[in-house]
């Protein structure tokens, strides 16, 4: 009787450690199979990359990129085609190691169906970060790509100095450009590992947007500004007079400060006056308006009379629903241009 019950209990423990046993050996199958399909692709091997993926209509291939947008292959021959194309046309080999490294990996296997997530650092095109999901299936005990997600990171390919924040502006990230301006910037300034503005008095600025940035962040509704939320927060003027200004975006599930970018303030214009419908002389105003003009300085600079350009601040009022310059600044600053 001893004997059957100690037969029992052990059961399942046996089962237990077989099963856990079984699960680490998918997960090691399966990083093979990841793996051995980013090498072929690397090698610009065909045969050896289709060899790890199931060839059916149901497959799917889904990529985002900064540069060139969504695009959504349906089906292994769609898939297929597209592939081989990119082999014949871009035919140099690269190698895995010493190229490629993942970092964030995780695997979740449930009976024939696994799916595996991580971050790719390098590809046959450079240093780029990338997101990246596989769903896999068990096809007569082996392992096949059934849809495969990529989503580059657009903050890694930016244009403009990034830092990411957490809620209380401490320094998570910073990318180049940050790095190389930072120092000695009029408007910002790290300190004791926190982003602060330099000023003590617009400090409070950037801290507000920071939290709305995590708010908008963590709320389930979808963003209410197309393409992407930013906050603009003024940062007072350089030793030149020129305004300073930074921006709080939503990237990526992340919180950025950008800074210190006279194309980006030109982007920014150039959106509002697509996005509102500005004229080029009202264009012409609202960026002496951006960088801290009163209406008699830019009069001057235009050469017209202070009327006009009241005429032409009114529409543009009208135009943007501001109702004061400070308003007008924060609507032009916070424009981005839309999808296309």
């Amino acid at each position: 009787m001893l004997r059957d019950i100690g037969r029992v209990m052990l059961r399942p423990d046996v089962t237990g450690a077989r099963a856990m046993d079984e699960s680490e050996a998918d997960k090691t199958a399966i990083l093979a199979v990841i793996r051995a399909e980013t090498e072929a692709w690397l090698q610009r091997d065909f045969e050896a990359l289709a060899s790890h993926w199931v060839q059916s209509p149901q497959t799917r291939r889904m990529e985002s990129f900064a540069s060139l947008g969504v695009r959504v292959d349906e089906g292994w021959d769609v898939i297929a085609s597209r592939i081989r194309k990119i082999v014949e046309r871009f035919p140099e080999k690269q190698a895995f190691e010493g190229r490629v490294r993942w970092e964030k990996v995780n695997v979740v296997v449930d009976g024939n169906v696994a799916w595996m997530t991580f971050d790719q650092i390098g590809s046959d095109t450079g240093e780029d970060r990338k997101r990246q999901l596989r769903i896999l299936h068990r096809i007569e005990g082996a392992w096949k790509i059934g849809c495969m997600v990529m989503m580059e990171s657009s903050a890694d390919e930016a244009n403009s100095p990034l830092i990411e924040v957490d809620m209380d502006a401490r320094i998570l990230w910073t990318n180049r450009l940050a790095r190389e301006r930072m120092h000695g910037h009029p408007g910002l300034v790290a300190a004791a590992g926190r982003l602060r503005a330099r000023r003590r008095e617009r400090d409070a600025a950037l801290r507000d947007a920071v939290r709305l940035a995590f708010l908008e962040l963590q709320s389930q509704r979808p963003l209410n500004v197309a393409p992407k939320q930013a906050w603009v927060v003024a940062l007072g003027e350089d030793t030149a007079g020129v305004r300073l200004h930074c921006w709080v975006l939503l990237e990526d599930g992340k919180v950025f400060v950008s800074f210190d970018d006279a194309a980006t303030v030109a982007r920014r214009i150039t959106a509002a006056q697509e996005v509102y419908g500005l004229s080029p002389a009202q264009v012409r105003l609202a960026r002496l308006i951006v960088d801290g003009h009163d209406l008699a300085a830019a009069a001057d600079l235009l050469a017209v009379s202070v009327n006009t350009l009241r005429t032409q601040l009114q529409r543009i009022f009208d135009k943007t629903g501001a109702r004061s310059q400070a308003a007008l600044v924060r609507s032009l600053l916070s424009t981005d241009a839309p999808n296309r």
